[in-house]
């Protein structure tokens, strides 16, 4: 049986019992066929859905022209795009075809999936004395997941007691606050109702998805922050949250073991994914037709082709998988509760590299401290990482993605539940807690509820890759 599941299909209602046609007499037909001229003659011009239209008959030049001149045309759109983005950074002409090339070159090896741009090195300059801890009275409870915007103005927050924040990334200022509410006023009230697990911001920056443990989804736009639907249908709390880049198809992973795919702009459900065999505890994304999960103690971590429909298992020797984060469309990262923090390629079923115990061991029993944030920069080498052992690390990763080292470490207090890099690559922003994102187990009563902020200083802005358009014949 395929684990893609579709909404939808008639079944046996068109369907017609026996196959058997009703003999019509002669003169049934004879009234039928005066019936039909009658009809005909009964239409007018006024009446045509086609006569009048301003449009009607109307072709454009795009229309007419031959895949050639498609693929020429939507070319030299591209190569102007690029040289007017290179002018504009560099406020010369000089260097501009140079720059022009070098950008091809990336903008390839990033849609193959290959690019690995050196960006690690600037966040070494990091320290205690640029941490900034944000806090407000929605977030009483630990911060459980954070999310930037993508032009690096926002940062959104949420928390156990289902409050959702909006913070001016530059200033600290509070945009907008969601207070949640209580078990029982879900049917009415306008924010959340149980702890907030999961969000996730449009590449457009214009809807925000946030997931709960009385699993459901609300969308958001993020302009007034005013919730314009929800969808409904996981059968278990709501893991992970992420939108396929460029569009508006958003991936949620759930502790029922699937992944759902859902169109915000139709407000609808697309598909379900079946295949995991525990929890799924977090899901991503990029721009491909395809995302990446992680089964928790399954120990998979699952490559979701959705054209295909088919699904790529990888094993290794790790006992939970409990974070997952692209590097690019071809290789992802992975951490988990036993502290390993793996390097994987989509062309080899084991890891590429791997560091066990990445953030030490728990001194009371010796345990390796869990790994309980994750965070990666598209298309670089710049991994960051955040447990309950005071730190948060940042790792490179090496030539081929074969190798894996720790070159930094910021000191910030509690349970780090979740962190993200801006776009720019200029803020690195984490969820910090008393407690476990997911429970109570564990508590440090030194630590704050708070979002903390991490300013990364003279930063070397970090070109973004464009999408390649699509130059192939319709």
């Amino acid at each position: 049986m395929s684990f893609f599941i579709r909404k939808g299909g008639d079944g046996a209602k068109n369907y017609s019992a026996g196959g058997r046609k009703r003999k019509v007499a002669h003169s049934d037909k004879h009234a039928q066929a005066k019936k039909r001229a009658k009809d005909d003659e009964e239409i007018d011009s006024e009446g045509s859905d086609i006569e009048g239209r301003g449009d009607a008959g109307y072709e454009s030049e795009e229309d007419n022209e031959t895949p050639e001149e498609k693929r020429l045309r939507l070319a030299k759109l591209y190569l102007a795009e690029v040289e007017r983005e290179l002018s504009e950074r560099k406020g010369e002409t000089g260097d501009v075809a140079k720059g022009v090339e070098e950008r091809l070159k990336e903008d390839v090896e990033g849609e193959k999936g290959k690019l690995r741009k050196e960006f690690s090195t600037n966040l070494l300059t990091l320290s205690s004395d640029e941490v900034k801890y944000w806090g407000d009275k929605n977030h009483k409870l630990a911060v459980t997941c954070v999310v930037i915007s993508p032009d690096s103005t926002r940062v959104y927050s949420a928390s156990k007691d289902a409050g959702i924040v909006v913070w001016d990334l530059n200033t600290g200022a509070r945009l907008f606050r969601v207070a949640g509410g209580r078990k029982g006023q879900e049917s009415y009230h306008q924010g959340h109702c149980n702890t907030v697990l999961a969000l996730a911001v449009s590449s457009d920056g214009k809807y925000l998805a946030s997931g709960d443990m009385d699993k459901m989804i609300h969308i958001w736009e993020t302009d007034a922050m005013k919730r314009i639907h929800t969808f409904k249908g996981h059968r278990d709390a709501v893991s992970g949250l992420v939108f396929r880049r460029g569009t508006h198809t958003l991936y949620s992973s759930s502790f029922d073991r699937s992944v759902k795919i859902w169109s915000v702009d139709e407000r609808a459900y697309v598909e379900t994914l079946f295949g995991h065999q525990d929890m799924i505890c977090a899901v991503d994304c990029g721009a491909r037709e395809r995302c990446v999960t992680a089964g928790g103690r399954d120990g998979t971590a699952r490559v979701w082709k959705i054209v295909e429909e088919s699904q790529l298992v990888f094993n290794g020797p790790q006992s939970s998988i409990d974070c997952i984060r692209l590097l690019n469309e071809e290789h992802w990262v992975t951490a988990g509760e036993d502290g390993h923090l793996a390097v994987w390629g989509i062309h080899k079923k084991k890891p590429l590299a791997i560091v066990q115990h990445s953030h030490g061991v728990d001194s009371s029993n010796q345990d390796p401290n869990w790994i309980s944030a994750l965070a990666t920069m598209h298309n670089t080498d710049t991994v960051v990482t955040g447990s309950r052992d005071g730190w948060v690390r940042v790792w490179q990763v090496g030539e081929g993605f074969r190798s894996i080292k720790e070159v930094h470490k910021v000191e910030v207090a509690g349970f780090v539940n979740s962190l993200a890099i801006s776009k720019c690559g200029g803020w690195v922003v984490a969820g910090v807690g008393q407690e476990h994102r997911l429970g109570r187990w564990w508590s440090d009563k030194t630590a704050k509820n708070k979002v903390v902020v991490i300013k990364v200083p003279e930063i070397m802005k970090v070109p973004e890759i464009m999408e390649v358009p699509e130059i192939g014949p319709e």
